[in-house]
Order: C-alpha cells, then structure tokens, then sequence
C-alpha cells in the first residue's frame, strides 16, 4: 500500500508494509505480470527503435550555455505513444517525483550549461504506457560550449584523474598523497586532517589510514608538489584560486608553513624559473587556524605571462620532529586567464579582497564573490539593488531594494508553514531509513514541517544540469531525481541545547511558487530538477506530507520547543556556503513549536 509522494500535494498513505522505496515507472511488482490472460494470444509487444540525435550535431563548437538538446521522432512498430530519457555526461535529466516521467516530445528546453566546457548525451525512447518498454541508446554524441564571459580557463584540476603532478621533497614523513584523507581530530576535538575532499579526490600530506593523530604528518622538512605546465601567454593578467586545508597544533611557532607559488621559466634566474609567492601561511603573530577546507583566489600581479609556467605547494615543519603537527590538503585547482581586462589594476573587474577591499575597488565599488558556486574569487562589481520589500509590478521591472552584490539571496519563509507530529510506520527496506531521516524501524513519531526557500536578491540562482557540478548532487533511487546536497538543515532546541536533529536535507532547487507576483503559474516556472535554479522572486517549497520532510522525535519528550530550520549554511570541514549569497545572515529561521 501506500502512495507516491510527490510535491504537488498528493496525500501520504502508510500501510502496514510501510513505506518502502517505490519501484521506477514501468517496474512489475513482486508476483505481478505485464501481460492479462485474455492476451496470450496477441502479438508481442515490440520496443521502439533507438532516436536518432539531431542537435547540437556530433563534435559541436563555440554551443551557447544556454541551448536544447534535439533529437528526431523514434518509431513504434505498433505505434505506441513515446516518450524519451535524456543523459548528459551519463547523469540523467531527471524531473522524479516533481514532473513527468522523461520528456513528451523531442526538445528538452532550455538547459544552462557552463562555458568552455564538453559535454556527451545521449537518448532512449520508452513507451508511456508501459515505461519498462525502451529502445536502445542512440548514439553517443559530444559538444562543447563557447567562451563567455571575460574569463578563459587556463588549467584545471579536481584529481578526480592522474594529470601529472609532481611530488618531492626532503621531509622524512608526510608525502603529498592524491585520494581522499583518514578523518582525524586531536586532543582538543579541532580537525587535524579532514575526512573529505572539497570534492571527489584530493591531494594530502601523509596517507594515514589508521586516523592516528601525528602519524605521517609532515616533519624534519618540506613536501612539494608541482602541477603539470600551462600556458598563460595569451592572457593579459591570470588568477590562481584553490580549496586548502591547513593543520598545525601549535601556531605559535614560525617555519611551520604552507606556501603557494607560480614558478614562471627564466633562464637568467637560479635554476631557470622566478618564484612569485601568492600566499604563504606560517606561524607566529598573528597566525590563526586554517584548519576547514577554505576556497582562496590570487591575482598573479607583476610576472611574466609564459608557457610552461607551473604552480607549486610546499608544505613545510622545520620545527624539532614531533614537536609540532602538521597537515596539509588541496583540491579544485583553477587558473584563469583573462584576455582583456587587467584584474591586478584598481577598478570594474579586478581581483579584491573582501577583507581590504578599497586597493583594488576604491571607494565606489563593491567586493562581491563571483557565482553560483563559491571558490574563493571575488572581483570589484557596481553595487546592485535587490528585490526588496516591494517588488516591482511585472517581474524584469525595476528593482527598488537596497544595494549589494549583485547575487542571489536566499532567505527561509514563515509564510504559512505547516507543522504537525504524526506517527508513521518504516519499513526495513523504507526511503526514509535508507536516507538516514529516521532513526529506527517501526512506529516512529515525527514532527513534520514545511520549509519554503525564497530567492529575494538581484538575480536568478542558476545552478543547471546537475552534470555542471556532478560533486555537489547525488542522484536518489527513492525519489528518482538529482538532489543537491546539504541544501538545509533542522535542529529541534530546548533552549540553547539540541534534542533532536534532522538529517542534511537535500533538495532539488525548482521554481515552486512565485512569493513576488501572485499572478504567476506553474507554466510560468524556469528551473527544474534536471535544470537546477531558482528565479528572482520564487520560492521552492518542501512541503511537510514530502518523505523525509522532518525530525524524528519519537524518544522526545512532550512539551514545547524551537524548530530551527538552516539553508546554505558551511558544511561540514568547510569554512564558506557553497552557494554564492549577498548575504547570509537570514539564512536560519526559528519558530516555536509543540511536540504532542
């Protein structure tokens, strides 16, 4: 028994089974059968032939970010009405549980893409009354996207392959390792060495898979590790940006270091290259923990722009062994060229530092972080208005709000929230026990809620195809979809102290609602699950019937207490909100609540 849940409103149905994971479109249940016994004697059914892919044609160049993928109509033998699955880079655009299964006709919409970058797809065709019906794949087909925006990508690297990185060094202990780190934490709880990549793989010091604290760390010298060589000749100035993490147990003091550097070739210096430092971390006054993956970028200013320039990372303790702790991790190198503006000058377009922003902005523009996704980069902008208290009459008008960056805002509403305790029966093969919502079998009590997420700043929130950020989604069986991940968070307080929690919620970023202009409709909506996004003046709503939409609270004890709901909050071993915001400080909403 039971129902599938979707966000359109559909009413929860607990059986005695419980709730398990509900089987994909098309999927025969345990001891069912696909065909009746009055048609045995009817021909079988025969799939459809593959699509025929149409657009962007094979090995495309210079695509816009923001195109359509195409294909011509499959053919039924028997005629059945068809519908078609889409992937791009082998990730499904999957609507799940909040559209349609697969795409009706023979276009996807509009889909945003990032630029600069490949992509393959390919198409399925599937018949709608019976989806378990498919032809073959098409073709695979691949396109790249064209430049836009001032900048040029110059190098980059996740680790996710082996590009050719050196390592070397005269430290007795602490290698560079590529994969991903042992969590570990030291005698006063602080991290001392991550249990997780900023994304995917990542290079450490010391591989350590015991979790030991002071075992294999840096000591009695340096780690060095030297990318691969990139050409930045055709720039008129680069920026170098990078996630680090960065562990020393005493930060008193000094020759305990990590240090960034461009070596750019020079045959009239000392063993051919200039060494141009964009930052090194030390000890002594001043110094202070680094020890959450943080996103930094630099402005290569006064070098020489050469090929084979290369980036080096020491991380060195030249302190007595084992006096000091040291560790050390990087991830999402990138090196950015940029052709015509020059981001070491003051002005529209340089790099700033938020902290010390006038050098470079002067006193007229703003230090905003450049988006959707934080990664350390910020480049003096004009200040933007946001929406505001009062929008505008149609969306597009004017805006009238108070000025800032020139970004998205998201904010957690207390329109009309609906909040309950009901008791729910899971089931050991349930979606909620497998996504960690609950946190047992059987009956179990629950407090559920809405949580609706509002974009109130000055521009759309465009995340796209979840292949743009494969790190950041993780696809649900349950719920047939991409989620992004570590979207929200719920606590349940009792004064200052916390009771119970929800798990990292995920959501699928989508238009829901218009909170700005009431007028507007469902097909008024840009962004989808499989088109990630959320436009200036909606909101998404998680409403409260959603699976998973709760805290369970079945050995809390009756009485009243304050739900705390977060959105875009720093995850875990991380220092920013992977989201890019113009500000964060209404990100938490809290609302008293009664658990009976």
């Amino acid at each position: 028994m039971g129902a599938r849940l979707t966000r359109s409103g559909v009413t929860l149905v607990l059986g005695l089974l419980g709730v398990g994971c509900q089987p994909a479109p098309g999927a025969e249940a345990d001891g069912g059968s696909s065909e009746s016994a009055g048609d045995t004697d009817a021909p079988p059914n025969q799939a459809p032939a593959a699509p025929r892919l149409a657009s962007p044609t094979h090995e495309s160049l210079d695509v816009a970010v923001v195109s359509e993928l195409c294909w011509d109509p499959a053919n039924d033998p028997d005629g059945d009405e068809l519908g078609y699955r889409v992937w791009v880079d082998d990730v499904e655009l999957a609507n799940g549980e909040t559209g349609e299964y697969g795409f009706a006709g023979t276009c996807t919409g509009p889909l945003n893409l990032l630029s600069e970058r490949s992509y393959t797809w390919r198409v399925r065709a599937f018949e709608r009354d019976d989806p378990s019906v498919e032809s073959p794949d098409s073709e695979t087909w691949s396109f790249t996207t064209g430049w836009d925006g001032d900048t040029k990508l110059l190098f980059f690297d996740d680790f996710s392959d082996d590009r050719g990185w050196t390592v070397s060094g005269d430290a007795s202990t602490g290698a560079w390792v590529r994969g991903t780190p042992q969590q570990v934490y030291d005698v006063d709880s602080e991290l001392a060495q991550p249990g997780a990549c900023q994304a995917g793989d990542c290079y450490f010091t010391g591989d350590n898979p015991g979790g030991t604290h002071g075992q294999a760390d840096v000591d009695g010298g340096a780690v060095v590790l030297t990318s691969p060589p990139f050409d930045p000749s055709s720039a008129t100035s680069i920026s170098v940006s990078l996630a680090r993490f960065f562990y020393r147990s005493d930060l008193v003091p000094t020759g305990v270091s990590l240090e960034l550097a461009l070596l750019v070739p020079d045959p009239d210096a000392l063993g051919g290259v200039t060494v141009h430092v964009l930052e090194k971390l030390d000890g002594g006054a001043g110094a202070k923990p680094e020890n959450l993956w943080t996103s930094v970028a630099f402005a290569a200013c006064g070098i020489e722009l050469v090929p084979d320039t290369r980036l080096r990372i020491t991380a060195t303790d030249l302190v007595v062994p084992e006096a000091v702790v040291v560790e050390a991790a990087i991830d999402e190198v990138l090196v950015e060229g940029y052709p015509n503006t020059d981001v070491c000058a003051q002005g529209l377009g340089s790099l700033c530092d938020p902290n010390n922003p006038e050098p470079a902005c002067g006193a007229e523009l703003l230090c905003c972080p450049e988006g959707p996704v934080y990664d350390g980069v910020y480049r003096c902008d004009y200040p933007a208005p946001e929406l505001g208290d009062t929008p505008p009459l149609q969306p597009g008008g004017p805006l009238t709000g108070p000025l800032g960056c020139d970004a998205p805002d998201l904010t957690v509403l207390d329109w009309d929230l609906s909040v309950y305790t009901q008791l729910i029966w899971v089931a050991p093969d349930s979606c909620s026990l497998y996504e960690g919502c609950v946190d047992g079998v059987g009956w179990r009590k629950v407090l559920r809620f809405d949580t609706k997420t509002a974009n109130v700043g000055a521009r759309d929130l465009v995340l796209g195809i979840p292949a743009n950020h494969p790190d950041l989604y993780t696809f649900s069986p349950c719920h047939a979809h991409h989620h992004f991940d570590n979207y929200a968070a719920y606590y349940l307080l009792d004064g200052d102290d916390v009771i119970a929690a929800g798990h990292k919620q995920a959501f699928c970023l989508v238009d829901w609602d218009s909170w700005a202009w009431d007028f507007l409709g469902e097909e008024d909506r840009v962004y989808t699950c499989f088109n990630q996004g959320l436009t200036l003046g909606w909101s998404d709503t998680y409403g409260a019937h959603l699976d998973c939409q709760w805290i369970d609270v079945t050995d809390v004890p009756v009485g009243e207490y304050t739900l705390r709901m977060e959105v875009n909050m720093p995850p875990d071993e991380k220092a920013h909100s992977t989201l890019v915001e113009r500000r964060y400080d209404n990100n938490v909403l809290e609302i008293p609540v009664v658990v009976d």
